[in-house]
């Protein structure tokens, strides 16, 4: 028997129990998050129909490796997503858990093989990153055992992956030569600028500079220093996790990314032994008691040299951010990237400075506009920006990116105009506040704003979160 005091460095069978059943939760909300909005974003009348990219003429199904080769209808979008919410349950409840995940894996990397520019995030690769990693960790069977201490090498994998999320964007912030993140004030600019806010951003941001500074500077701490610490004693363990808890928690209160700080946080279970989470299982019914050894199967001899493969490939991705792949290298990280094996995260590893927003306007006689309002991006100067994570709206979102480089403009924006033009009805869900909801409006402008958080005084005095800057106009559209 051993002590409770020195447990096994990869005795992790409570953390792998808690965290199946957290990302079962996380694939749920996914795809219920992408069931509310795929006939928006592919659909037959949506922003980027799926039927463009699978027309005929078009790559293969192992260029593109997604289930709508079959059918890509808006009722056969709706239903996928819906039924990777139902299977995500096998997880949460563990009912054929591995053949749920598989199901789940294959489902979710469908929606993102055809699902530029909406579903291109470091949260969607990380989200089936974790899902195939998670594919050495998870038993067969209809009810398998929860209380089996999984093979060392599949948890090694997921501490891993933990590891590389953490120091692989600390590492892209040195090496990028952004200059905020060398004096200490990229943070600064952060809170302001983040894609969709919260309320408690505008506060963060409201912070004196020294305060930004240290920010940053622990940031880089916790990316760089602290994940080492996954391997260490049970106290440098246990106060690693609490840091880096933190940091993610921060993240969550100040700007909204989907369900990738909470994805995170699921992962950093995976530095607490047995030990530590025995009570927490207990007490949510998952398990009665610490397995004290590890069954062996054939398995295992199947595991170990897969793992080490996929260990291999994970140096690929952060590689090619850092320089160029030799050639011969090329085949094998287009079949990475086509199956999010494994990827590369850069995390803010370049600041931008200035918010600008595109805001939509309409017209019946080219003299007065009303303005089209988003629910969740930067609009009315004096609503409070929301929290709605761990949903993401998708288009909210990408409109973040349209303005950052010198040219702007985009497919899907362009499309968006144009059914605001002809057949507003497909897009009314987008907005809270659009004037032209039963007819369309004759004209249409994009007026280019600069966004900026206001101060205390003028918070108190006009009950604004924001004040903006006219830039520019784009030139006027006219319905035909």
């Amino acid at each position: 028997m051993r002590s409770s005091d020195s447990p096994r460095l990869f005795d992790r069978a409570q953390a792998g129990d808690l965290f199946l059943r957290a990302f079962g939760v996380l694939f749920g909300i996914a795809f219920v998050s992408l069931y509310s909005q795929v006939t928006i974003l592919y659909g037959s009348d949506g922003l980027m129909p799926a039927a463009e990219l699978l027309a005929p003429g078009s790559p293969d199904w192992l260029a593109i490796p997604t289930v709508f080769w079959l059918n890509w209808s808006d009722a056969t979008l709706s239903a996928v997503a819906l039924a990777g919410a139902v299977l995500s349950l096998g997880l949460v409840f563990n009912v054929a858990p591995r053949y749920c995940l598989i199901a789940c894996w294959a489902l979710y990397l469908s929606f993102v093989s055809v699902g530029a520019p909406f579903l291109n995030f470091q949260w969607d690769n990380l989200l089936l990153e974790t899902a195939f990693l998670s594919l050495f960790l998870t038993r067969g069977g209809l009810r398998p055992k929860r209380t089996v201490v999984p093979n060392p090498v599949a948890v090694l994998l997921l501490q891993w992956l933990l590891l590389r999320l953490h120091v692989e964007s600390g590492v892209a912030k040195l090496v990028s030569g952004d200059p905020t993140w060398r004096d200490l004030t990229a943070v600064v600019s952060y809170y302001e600028t983040a894609p969709i806010p919260t309320w408690l951003g505008w506060y963060a941001h409201q912070m004196p500079l020294w305060f930004q500074q240290l920010s940053a500077a622990l940031i880089l701490f916790v990316e760089l220093i602290v994940p080492w610490f996954i391997w260490s004693p049970r106290p440098l363990r246990t106060v690693a996790f609490m840091i880096m808890l933190s940091l993610q928690t921060v993240v969550i209160a100040t700007a909204n990314y989907t369900f990738f700080n909470y994805l995170t946080m699921a992962l950093c279970l995976f530095m607490l032994d047995d030990q530590q989470l025995a009570p927490v299982c207990r007490r949510l019914r998952l398990s009665k008691s610490v397995p004290s050894r590890r069954e062996r199967g054939w398995g295992d001899f199947v595991v170990v040299p897969l793992a080490l493969i996929v260990l291999a490939l994970s140096f690929l991705p952060f590689l090619r951010f850092l320089r160029q792949l030799p050639e011969p290298l090329w085949p094998i990280q287009r079949v990475v990237d086509t199956y999010r094996i494994a990827n590369a995260y850069h995390l803010f590893a370049s600041m931008t400075l200035i918010r600008r927003e595109a805001v939509i306007e309409g017209s019946d006689d080219g003299e007065t506009w009303e303005e089209y309002e988003f629910r969740y991006k930067p609009g009315n100067l004096s609503r409070p920006p929301p929290f709605v994570a761990p949903h993401q709206p998708r288009v909210d979102f990408q409109l973040w990116f349209l303005l950052l480089g010198q040219r702007w403009g985009a497919p899907y924006f362009d499309r968006l105009l144009q059914l605001l033009l002809e057949k507003p009805e497909k897009v009314a869900p987008l907005f809270a506040k659009m004037p032209y909801r039963l007819s369309p409006p004759k004209y249409l402008r994009v007026g280019v704003y600069r966004y900026q958080f206001t101060d205390f005084e003028t918070r108190r005095s006009t009950g604004a979160w924001w004040k903006r800057e006219l830039i520019a106009y784009s030139q006027t559209q006219i319905r035909r």
